[in-house]
């Protein structure tokens, strides 16, 4: 019989868990404002209704697959009235007034988001030491990604060459797999 796994909420725990009512929540908001007319449903804000929703309801928790599917059932079969009207109940509470103001709160960060925006502030640094992003290129995003590379890309075919310390980066991250392609001459007719 093998051991069981052992979890422990340190720094390098990923186990991820998930409230499955905020499915069933959103699948219900959804659903009732398909009956809803076009002009009112603009007006309502669904992060508001869901939370209405999820304060009045019991969490449903799952950090399996197979827990997932339990929790989505059992919330089908014994709290779908529930969870219906508690959706009722918001839309009609949360209706947004004209009058009314109020400061959504930032979405939570996913531990691969904050790691993905430092790759991005990485892979910039190497472009800008590599000097293969003009200088008026602005700071690297998500937005203008494809593009800024694909400029990197045409300045490093124009060059002939690669930089030196993108071969580094290369040879030290590829694990011998990566062979080296740049040469201690730079006449374009030996290329």
């Amino acid at each position: 019989m093998g051991q069981p796994k052992k979890s422990s909420p340190g720094k390098g725990n990923l186990r991820a868990y998930q409230n499955i009512m905020e499915t069933l929540v959103h699948q219900e908001i959804h659903r009732q404002l398909k009956a809803m007319p076009a002009k009112l449903v603009k007006y309502i804000d669904i992060s508001e209704v869901a939370t209405f929703a999820l304060n009045r309801l019991p969490p449903l928790y799952a950090s399996s697959e197979q827990g997932k599917e339990r929790q989505a059932a059992k919330g089908q079969l014994k709290l779908k009235q529930e969870v219906a009207t508690s959706v009722r109940q918001a839309l009609a509470a949360v209706q947004r007034d004209p009058l009314r103001n109020s400061t959504p709160l930032p979405p939570d960060r996913d531990p691969r988001y904050q790691t993905a925006e430092s790759t991005l502030v990485q892979l910039e640094e190497l472009l800008r030491r590599a000097h293969l992003l003009d200088p008026e290129t602005p700071t690297l995003s998500w937005d203008n990604l494809q593009l800024v590379i694909a400029k990197a890309l045409k300045r490093t075919a124009e060059r002939g060459i690669v930089d030196r310390r993108i071969e580094q980066i290369l040879s030290e991250n590829d694990y011998g797999r990566y062979t080296s392609s740049v040469h201690d001459w730079t006449d374009h007719q030996y290329h």
